[in-house]
């Protein structure tokens, strides 16, 4: 056979083996995100499964050692390594001289205890330190209940600039890889194929105000190999121009008639693509996908009725001595809370991309090269007390609770593409650091049991035990109670030190959500 005839008939083979329905596995027999038959007793049990997550992006990379990572003992200014000296906890606190260091003047200015750092013990590392929780954690402490539930998986891989950190973070993969899908892809494809298939309004959400195209956000919304129907929709919380689209006010009285006739036109080209007009398309896998396009904007009025406009109203905030501004992390977890928790069409999963309630002088909400403290306490004091606002307390039962997340049912996972570094940049601020971070997660399958901290940061801020961003994500589908490994989502490689399925699904179960 000649090459070109060869390539042809590989082409047609393709084509057939990738025609039928839109969401197709490809496993055979299997829907996405279902376990082969020898791995389906492994998993959690179905009563601590997430029904939902909740994924708040800190863009920039927050500042591990004020918030999540504090060790007393490492970066003291009488440290025998002179080149550990002042770093980590210690870079802008210095026990000796505390009303001098310039992070009890921000603690000072936010209106929080600064002659001593409020540190909170939370666990001991796989180093065996004691590590405890920063002051600018202040809303999280002051909820018992969640902190409880919160567990800590230090985190690292090797890519500095935020282009190629950020979609290694959100997708699990790397810049190039065919497989880069988000969160949201692979939890909306599942969701579709095992859902109500009338359902108008989208699983996945992606949130953001930003306009920084540079640093490769939009990962928030890739879809790798999976069907582009199951791209996260995309909100800002200026959504104003958007609920007015879904209205459609060009199409007018005439949109039963404007969408019945595109109906016919796209049947008539399904018929056309059919083998003697009978079975499933063989040439036109992206047909299926234009029609769920289609049927979506012939819906567009039911997720109107789901995105209520009063929900985006301009919300302004004052912190720390500040002039007031726009918040908008106030506006968008409002607006999740409110879709995570609706009534007849909850989504399965919400992105935050945090832009902060001030700018960074990096240019994101976290992104602190000349000045770290100031910017990170505000931006997270605000994220932390807007979120955690909408977190449904213990005492809080009935009509109390109404709209209010429920943490037995979701997952919060606080993720980043990096971290700061261990010591000053420019004296007052971090550079980035992905080689010793952490990945928070709160609720959902995390009970009291699994409380605590999986893995170690050692004294010159490199972490020693660690997961990296894949077996992240992984864990993050096997709480939901998808099987993650199929060709659109990830292989046995991601999770390191095992040899199958079965071995990496425990593996990521037992490291990152403590379930051994």
């Amino acid at each position: 056979m000649k090459r070109r005839r060869f390539l042809q008939s590989g082409a047609a083979l393709g084509a057939m083996a990738a025609a039928g329905t839109l969401f197709r596995s490809t496993r055979a027999g299997a829907a996405f995100g279902e376990a082969p038959e020898p791995y389906r007793q492994i998993g959690l049990p179905e009563e601590l499964r997430a029904e939902n997550i909740l994924e708040v992006f800190l863009y920039g990379g927050l500042t591990t050692w004020e918030t999540f990572y504090g060790v007393e003992e490492y970066g003291r200014p009488d440290d025998p390594n002179p080149d550990l000296r002042g770093t980590q906890l210690h870079t802008f606190y210095n026990p000796a001289a505390p009303q001098d260091s310039l992070l009890s003047q921000v603690l000072m200015e936010c209106g929080l205890p600064a002659d001593n750092l409020e540190l909170v013990p939370f666990a001991r590392d796989a180093l065996g330190m004691n590590v405890k929780l920063g002051p600018l954690l202040a809303p999280l402490i002051a909820r018992k209940d969640v902190l409880d539930r919160t567990r800590i998986v230090v985190t690292r891989h090797d890519l500095e600039p935020h282009e190629a950190a950020i979609p290694y973070a959100l997708c699990g993969r790397t810049l190039g890889s065919p497989q880069m899908a988000c969160l949201g892809a692979h939890v909306q494809r599942h969701a579709m194929e095992h859902g109500d298939p009338g359902r108008a309004a989208p699983y996945a959400y992606t949130f953001t105000d930003l306009g920084i195209p540079g640093d490769n956000l939009r990962a928030s919304l890739a879809t790798g190999l999976h069907p582009a129907a199951v791209r996260p929709l995309l909100l800002r919380a200026s959504s104003e121009e958007f609920l007015q689209l879904l209205r459609r006010p060009k199409v007018g009285p005439e949109r039963a008639a404007f969408d019945g006739l595109l109906s016919r036109y796209v049947d008539q080209y399904h018929d056309r693509v059919r083998y003697r007009r009978q079975g499933d398309p063989l040439r036109a896998s992206r047909l299926a996908e234009l029609s769920q396009t289609i049927r979506s904007v012939a819906s567009a009025h039911e997720l109107d009725a789901v995105l209520d406009g009063a929900l985006f109203e301009e919300t302004m905030t004052a912190l720390c001595g500040d002039e007031a501004a726009i918040n908008a992390p106030a506006i968008c977890l409002r607006v999740i809370a409110h879709l995570l928790t609706h009534p007849a069409l909850p989504a399965r999963y919400c992105c935050f991309v945090d832009p902060g309630l001030i700018m960074a002088d990096g240019g994101g909400g976290y992104d602190t090269h000349a000045e770290t403290c100031r910017t990170q306490a505000r931006n997270l004091g605000n994220t932390l007390t807007e979120l955690l606002s909408h977190v449904r307390r213990p005492e809080e039962q009935g009509p109390e609770a109404a709209g209010k997340i429920d943490l037995d049912k979701t997952l919060i996972i606080l993720n980043m593409e990096f971290g700061r570094s261990p010591g000053a940049q420019n004296d007052f601020g971090r550079n980035h650091w992905p080689y010793g971070y952490v990945t928070v997660y709160l609720g959902g399958p995390i009970r009291e049991a699994q409380r605590g901290i999986y893995g170690a940061i050692g004294p010159d801020g490199h972490a020693t035990t660690f997961v990296k961003p894949a077996e992240q994500r992984v864990a993050a589908l096997l709480a939901m109670g998808i099987w993650p490994f199929a060709q659109e989502g990830f292989g046995v490689s991601d999770v390191d030190g095992t040899r199958n399925e079965g071995e990496s699904a425990e593996a990521a179960l037992a490291r990152v959500l403590g379930h051994g």
